[in-house]
Order: C-alpha cells, then sequence, then structure tokens
C-alpha cells in the first residue's frame, strides 16, 4: 500500500531522477545492435527514507557485489557495473532476449541534510542496498547572557 504522505526528500529524488532520464534519453546516442545484443541498462531502483537515515535499494540481477561499483563524487552518488551476456552456445539458438545486458550507471545528488562520508553499501540476492545515514541536526542552545 503506497503512503499518501509526500516527502521532502522523496519528491527531491524523483524530479531529480526523472530530469536525469530525460537528459540521458535525449543526449545519449542511438546505437544499432545485432540480434540478442542489448542496449545498456538502467537498474531499478526504489529510495526509502527513514528516520535516521535514507536508503536506496537497486535490482542487479545476475552479478555479484564485485561486479558493482559504489562512490560519491562531492554530493552525487553512482551506482555502476556491467552485466555480461553468457557466450552463446552454437547448438543453440535464441528466439527471445528479455533479459537486460551491458553496462549500467545510474546517479543520485544528495541532499546536504545527509552524510555520504557515512555510506554503508550491502549486495544480498541481486538487490543492491546502499544506505545514508542523516545529519544528526544540532538543537538550538540559548544562553542568557546577563546585562549590566
Amino acid at each position: 500500500m503506497r503512503s499518501l504522505a509526500t516527502r521532502p526528500i522523496q519528491d527531491l529524488f524523483s524530479i531529480h531522477n526523472e530530469m536525469s532520464r530525460l537528459f540521458d534519453n535525449w543526449t545519449r546516442p542511438a546505437r544499432y545492435r545485432a540480434e540478442g545484443e542489448s542496449l545498456d541498462w538502467l537498474p531499478v531502483v526504489d529510495i526509502l527514507e527513514a528516520n535516521e537515515h535514507v536508503e536506496i535499494r537497486a535490482e542487479i540481477p545476475g552479478l555479484s557485489e564485485q561486479d558493482v561499483q559504489v562512490s560519491v563524487t562531492d554530493d552525487v552518488l553512482t551506482l555502476r557495473g556491467e552485466k555480461t551476456q553468457e557466450s552463446e552456445d552454437k547448438d543453440q539458438k535464441y528466439h527471445r532476449v528479455e533479459r537486460s545486458y551491458g553496462r549500467f550507471q545510474r546517479s543520485f545528488t544528495l541532499p546536504a541534510n545527509l552524510a555520504p562520508e557515512d555510506i554503508k553499501a550491502k549486495f544480498t540476492h541481486g538487490v543492491l542496498t546502499v544506505s545514508i545515514p542523516k545529519v544528526k541536526e544540532v538543537e538550538p542552545k540559548e544562553i542568557q547572557i546577563s546585562v549590566e
């Protein structure tokens, strides 16, 4: 069941991802492919916000943790890797190829309230989970000054 409440960080991620997708499609040159060869692909992601952190979950089936790179440059988190197609047996002929192969890269601009230096990533059963802790907010402290 989807929540009807909106979250500011979710809106920021949604807008950024949609704009990235639009620009990627507009600037990426068309590629021709032979039968059975797939275009580069984008893993699907879920972005969740909890009280203490933001979590990005990317479905990347068919890869291991050694095949996936996670990095942060300035305030941009990048997931990248490559999924290679199994070598075709000469005695077999594909009738349909629906699985995605090739290089992928997804980038997300992190809001200022996250701590990129403390990011943790885990890869389990084809799902990459990246957890980004939120920066602890400093409570304003009032100091009474005596007037003389």
